[in-house]
């Protein structure tokens, strides 16, 4: 039998076992274009505030703001970037920058409340402010091709917080791009996350942009409307790896965890030996691949330590293949606080690969495989469904659900209106007792609102719902 064959088949069987809990990655499908570690100001995304494709000074995007009346001010705000996963913001002299481009802006600002800028704020941790630098657009005329504006910050302490705001005052009207968003010391020591609006909720890439690039499209989807495409051509004088990667996750040291994604190549660089694989830790150079790793960060908001890359190198006998689902199991190691999932070319692989759907997913064991009557251990007798607990909730609470023999269960959650949010299980069981943590995401990781939910147990001839409530 041939290798393929044989991965196949594991493969097979890794699906239909059990699983616990729903995926903990976020916006798995790339379906929520709204930009990584920023967050509106006084706008919505999609109307006053955007991303773009139509413009942009680096990569494909930038950001953008939209007024058409004089009212409350409008931007963007980042997350605080000073000790944000590898960033150290240090003490020292910060050169801050952006680039920006106006479209029929109002001209001649005379108050800070008609103009357009980056506001750049360094705090001590506590909240103190210890600098404030703003680069203010030209608004000369009402329209500006790209322009850079610049200062510096000084600063005698190391700041615990850096927010950057691009910001349009309450008084200002017109549209406005920002791209290239720049805040950082020399010797490195930080600098701002998802500054030219390249990556969705939740993610993060790297190319070296010599031709080839990573980004999220719509030209193939295996869900939904888009995913992740890595293009490398084969012209290239010098092919260098391409990552596309999550934010890391909480994960449990000494936990299994189902991990995958969806697939699909086009004119990838092939070879007979460059058959399927399961998880490996060895970097084979021209293989695309779904790559993870451990996290042993004590806060996996603040460091990025890691336990090393495996890969999952996908079946690259043929040039081109259709949507394929790769999936292991892994367990935590010793001290794992979390785990990332990516899309990756290694080096000098060329040609395209689609990625899409996502999963890391906290595979279930029984936590009571039998019941005691009168002293004799039996089996559950039923299907049963508990309420769950804590109820009321916020954020998370846990369902218990007995199976009385082997077959295949689901546990879906709907909302009051009877839409369903998210799927908890959907897998092969064996006879016993289940717990199953929901925490009150849906099925893109978003955060739902309060209020009544409904969730049911199905399988192949029951149906059993009950109801739990969420209270922000």
């Amino acid at each position: 039998m041939k290798r393929t064959a044989i991965v196949s088949i594991m493969l097979g069987l890794l699906l239909a076992l059990p699983v616990q809990a729903q995926n903990l990655v976020g916006n798995s499908g790339l379906e929520d274009l709204s930009p990584a570690f920023w967050t509106p100001v006084n706008g919505t995304f999609g109307t006053e505030v955007d991303v773009t494709s139509d413009t942009a000074k680096y990569g494909f995007n930038s950001f953008t703001i939209t007024k058409t009346a004089t009212a409350a001010e409008v931007g963007w705000l980042s997350d605080n970037n000073a000790n944000k996963y590898w960033n150290h913001a240090e003490a020292g002299t910060y050169a801050v920058s952006a680039w920006i481009k106006t479209t029929g802006v109002n001209t001649g600002p005379t108050t800070d409340a008609e103009k357009i800028g980056v506001v750049f704020t360094f705090n001590t941790a506590a909240g103190v402010e210890l600098s404030t630098v703003t680069v203010w657009a030209d608004q000369t005329n009402t329209s500006t091709s790209w322009t850079q504006v610049t200062d510096v910050a000084i600063l005698s302490e190391a700041p615990g917080e850096v927010f950057v705001k691009m910001i349009m005052g309450k008084d200002a009207t017109g549209t406005v791009n920002f791209d290239g968003i720049g805040c950082g010391t020399d010797p490195w020591s930080m600098g701002v996350f998802n500054s030219s609006a390249e990556n969705g909720a939740g993610w993060l890439d790297w190319y070296a942009g010599k031709g080839n690039y990573t980004r999220v499209t719509s030209a193939e989807a295996h869900t939904g409307t888009y995913s992740v495409e890595m293009v490398q051509p084969d012209t290239m004088s010098t092919e260098s790896e391409l990552v596309y990667y999550s934010i890391p996750y909480p994960v449990e040291a000494g936990e299994w965890y189902r991990i995958g994604v969806w697939i699909k190549t086009v004119g990838v660089i092939d070879s007979a030996d460059y058959e399927a694989d399961y998880a490996t830790k060895k970097n084979v150079n021209e293989r695309v691949n779904l790559c993870y790793m451990f996290h042993d960060d004590l806060d996996i908001e603040t460091g990025w330590t890691t336990v090393g890359d495996r890969f999952v190198y996908v079946d690259q006998t043929v040039a081109d293949s259709g949507w394929t689902h790769y999936v292991v199991a892994d367990k935590a190691p010793e001290g794992a606080t979390g785990i990332n999932i990516r899309a990756r070319f290694n080096h000098f692989t060329t040609g395209a690969a689609y990625f899409d759907d996502f999963s890391v997913v906290k595979m279930v064991t029984p936590v009571v495989a039998i019941e005691e009557r009168g002293g004799i251990a039996q089996y559950p007798s039923a299907y049963r469904l508990s309420q769950n607990y804590p109820n009321p909730f916020n954020p998370q609470t846990v369902i218990q659900y007995s199976c009385p023999e082997i077959g295949w269960v689901r546990l879906d959650v709907y909302n009051i209106l009877g839409q369903k949010v998210t799927t908890l299980v959907d897998g092969n069981h064996s006879v016993g007792t289940y717990n199953v943590i929901w925490n009150s995401a849906d099925d893109r990781g978003q955060r739902v609102a309060s209020g009544v939910y409904i969730y049911t147990l199905r399988t192949n001839d029951t149906r059993i719902a009950k109801k739990m409530l969420l209270i922000r």
